[in-house]
């Protein structure tokens, strides 16, 4: 698993390595989705799920890993991409992508290695409920570009008509998750559902996270007015603060739950409301300077 940089062999760590195949997966990250997947992962959930909601704390910027990622960059596997009100956010390289294939480990034909600022915060969103679901809750999700060869590098994936979701929860009930932080038309939603309808596995359904205050209320009336029963909804808020085991619900009545704690597949649940969500705790936020050097350890 070495690589060679200014005639020296270095070693790529388990750690690193499952930054590369993240970064393949999701196509992009932030610095505290990196920690999160590769780093604390014996930490308690609530953090973890902040972490994987991209939260960074003032010491991560000085911490060995960091320098970890520098020598990444360095390497020629991994970018920095710096966008203004945005901490820097990686992306998998050419490189990268070669290295996982030789080492096996690659499972995407293509990678993302541009990225679109219009669609970046909603990308950090999708990887967030992703990583969750994934990493926390044991689930088997994919993405649009495991799921659609025409993925765009730098935007949005296929057009939401062919059906081709944010997130798939592949089982035998698959579950498509759409991660909303704006408002839609009704009539861009007809066309969206309508697809659905026609392409939609027998006992799927569609899952909304909507980020806006009214999303809950807007998705649900639009599902009873166009008699979407498939459709269930609930805030990307409170998706978070439960880490992950909120309840979804439709506009007849069912509810849904995806995971219990202790990551136990749920599936549908048409009677009760799980436990009393757990709150995360705060990190505190890294500002736009540097901060001093935190703690010691390896470096490249």
């Amino acid at each position: 698993m070495g690589i060679e940089r200014k005639g020296m062999t270095l070693k790529l760590t388990q750690r690193e390595l499952k930054v590369l195949t993240g970064l393949e997966k999701w196509g992009i990250m932030g610095l505290g989705q990196i920690y999160g997947l590769a780093v604390e992962t014996d930490v308690d959930i609530e953090n973890r799920v902040e972490r994987f909601f991209n939260v960074t704390q003032r010491r991560d910027y000085g911490r060995w890993f960091t320098k970890r990622l520098s020598g990444l960059c360095e390497l020629g596997l991994i970018e920095e991409h710096f966008f203004l009100n945005y901490r820097k956010v990686f992306t998998l390289t050419e490189a990268g992508h070669k290295k996982l294939q030789s080492l096996g480990l690659s499972s995407l034909m293509t990678l993302r290695s541009a990225v679109s600022e219009d669609y970046l915060n909603h990308e950090l969103m999708v990887g967030a409920v992703g990583l969750v679901l994934q990493e926390i809750h044991g689930l088997t999700v994919r993405t649009e570009r495991e799921r659609d060869k025409s993925y765009r590098l730098g935007g949005r994936g296929p057009a939401p008509e062919k059906a081709v979701s944010d997130l798939w929860v592949a089982g035998a009930r698959p579950k498509a998750i759409e991660v909303e932080l704006t408002q839609k038309s009704e009539s861009r939603y007809k066309e969206i559902w309508d697809a659905y309808r026609l392409r939609l596995p027998e006992g799927a359904a569609v899952l909304y996270l909507t980020a806006w205050p009214s999303g809950v209320p807007c998705i649900l009336k639009h599902a009873r007015e166009q008699r979407a029963e498939f459709i269930f909804v609930c805030g990307l808020r409170e998706f978070r603060n439960t880490c992950g085991r909120a309840v979804f619900s439709a506009s007849n009545g069912r509810t849904m739950v995806l995971a219990e704690r202790g990551g136990r597949l749920a599936g549908l649940a048409f009677a009760g409301l799980p436990e009393a969500p757990l709150r995360p705790r705060s990190y505190e936020l890294m500002p736009s300077s540097s901060s001093p050097a935190g703690e010691k350890g390896e470096s490249l």
